[in-house]
């Protein structure tokens, strides 16, 4: 009797599993969806081929769109991440670091324990036009470029082409040990993590393979990008710190192939935050647009291409952005999410296994209130925005997240801007590229690519050490 129990349990279990797994096969969203907690697009259902079966694709991406598609999902990660919560024993600033489930944390940072700083709003206040109503993508494919302001809207007819800046030679030795962190008040220097030879080695070589994989004119550009935490360390304890410093983008420009450009955000951002503007957010992990358009802003006017203005865009504002930290810090404390519109008209669209058009999206967001409305979150495996702009060049942004907020500032310099997302939780890295990023090169005819990667993806991550060049 009581093996007949057994059994019938164990057979009604393994059944309700069953159902359970089914149920998103005929309730689930066939186009994804995206996820605002883990600020990414979720698998849409796969579609069935025989080269798709046999070559394990269908299988896979099978899996990952019923897992998307569980019911209560959200709720069972938000449980999860609750109850890790109650067993978590790292500090307050640690949690912070660690709060984006998407990034791949640097594994090599020497991560301080010390009690995060009491968080206060500075107060920052931009030069913007506040839109209340979004505008959502036109339907059809652009034919012309924007007729509103055009004279501040360049339109350049040359990829980039610039000149390195002369750097100590000094700086080729890959062996001295290179350093990222604060300033300190009284001009001691406090290190937040080291730069070594092996990472810094595969990062160039990374860099270099690419610029090898472009055509004779085409060119590489390379930035990293703190997180917010970073950044609000030494903003919010102006008492103790008074800045920050990295040494590595100097040493890696004197070590990559002609037409490989490497831009400091650490050095161009500092000026603006000690000025108080919205550089990063304090409730959200990421850099601000504005972050990113001062970086567009740096690349084009070291390469002598009159850049576009922050305010040519118009912007849907919101006051009460939340974001990634929003549980770390004050539950009073709200930040400013600006969300720049197109400047001519702009379709974006999703492809996979090279040229297999997905969907249709819309290029922004705007009435979402958190970082996704850039771009509307992730796209996988292969996003592509068509700009309205004729300049005969397309460009590449290899990135995390953090990429999603520079699209719209490089858009105006070219006919298409294509971004991809490397990391193993994305669909390119899981089947759906189908071709390696070279035969994307071709298809798409990358001119530029750009490398905008925060910490977790940076030089001391195998993002850029050795994932990048795997998907070549």
């Amino acid at each position: 009797m009581g093996r007949k129990i057994s059994f019938l349990l164990s057979y009604w279990w393994c059944m309700l599993l069953l159902v359970l797994g089914l149920i998103p096969l005929f309730f689930g969203n066939p186009e994804g969806g995206v996820s605002e907690s883990e600020n990414r697009t979720l698998q849409a259902a796969p579609q069935f081929s025989l080269a798709s079966w046999f070559d394990g694709t269908f299988s896979g991406e099978l899996e990952t769109y019923l897992s998307d598609q569980m019911i209560g999902r959200d709720g069972i990660l938000s449980a999860s991440r609750g109850i890790l919560g109650v067993f978590d024993v790292t500090s307050e600033k640690d949690r912070i670091v660690h709060a984006d489930i998407d990034e791949e944390l640097d594994r090599m940072a020497n991560a301080d324990t010390d009690d995060f700083a009491d968080e206060s709003d500075a107060g920052m206040v931009l030069n913007v036009t506040i839109v209340t109503e979004a505008t959502a993508a036109p339907a059809v494919a652009p034919t012309a470029p924007p007729q509103a302001n055009p004279e501040a809207t360049p339109e350049p007819t040359a990829a980039p082409v610039a000149t390195a800046e002369p750097v100590d030679p000094t700086v080729k030795d890959l062996s001295i040990v290179r350093k990222f962190g604060l300033i300190r008040t009284d001009g001691s220097f406090t290190t937040r993590f080291n730069f070594a030879e092996d990472a810094m080695t595969r990062t160039i070589a990374s860099l270099n393979t690419y610029r090898a994989a472009l055509p004779e004119d085409g060119t590489v550009i390379f930035t990293y990008i703190p997180y917010s935490y970073d950044a609000n360390e030494w903003l919010l304890d102006t008492e103790h710190f008074s800045g920050w410093s990295s040494n590595v983008e100097p040493t890696i420009q004197a070590n990559v192939e002609p037409g490989v450009y490497v831009f400091s955000a650490v050095e161009e951002l500092e000026p603006y935050m000690a000025a108080g503007e919205q550089v990063y957010y304090k409730v959200d992990h990421h850099w601000s647009g504005l972050g990113a358009f001062y970086m567009q802003r740096l690349m084009m006017t070291t390469w002598g291409i009159p850049s576009i203005a922050y305010e040519d865009f118009d912007y849907t504002v919101h006051e009460n952005f939340r974001g990634s930290l929003s549980s770390k810090v004050s539950s009073d404390l709200y930040d400013r999410l600006e969300v720049p519109d197109a400047l001519a008209p702009t379709h974006a669209y999703v492809y996979r296994r090279l040229n297999q058009l997905v969907r249709e999206v819309r290029y922004m967001e705007p009435e979402r209130v958190t970082y996704s409305a850039f771009l509307g979150g992730t796209h996988s495996p292969f996003y592509v925005a068509v700009t309205g702009f004729h300049t005969g060049h397309s460009a590449l942004v290899v990135c995390d997240s953090f990429g999603n907020a520079f699209v719209p500032y490089i858009a105006p310099y070219y006919d298409r801007v294509c971004l991809v997302d490397l990391r193993d939780t994305h669909d390119f890295v899981t089947g759906g590229g189908g071709a390696p990023l070279r035969d994307y090169f071709k298809e798409y005819g990358i001119d530029d690519v750009y490398f905008i990667v925060s910490r977790g993806t940076g030089v001391n991550s195998s993002y850029m050490q050795s994932i990048v060049r795997k998907y070549l």
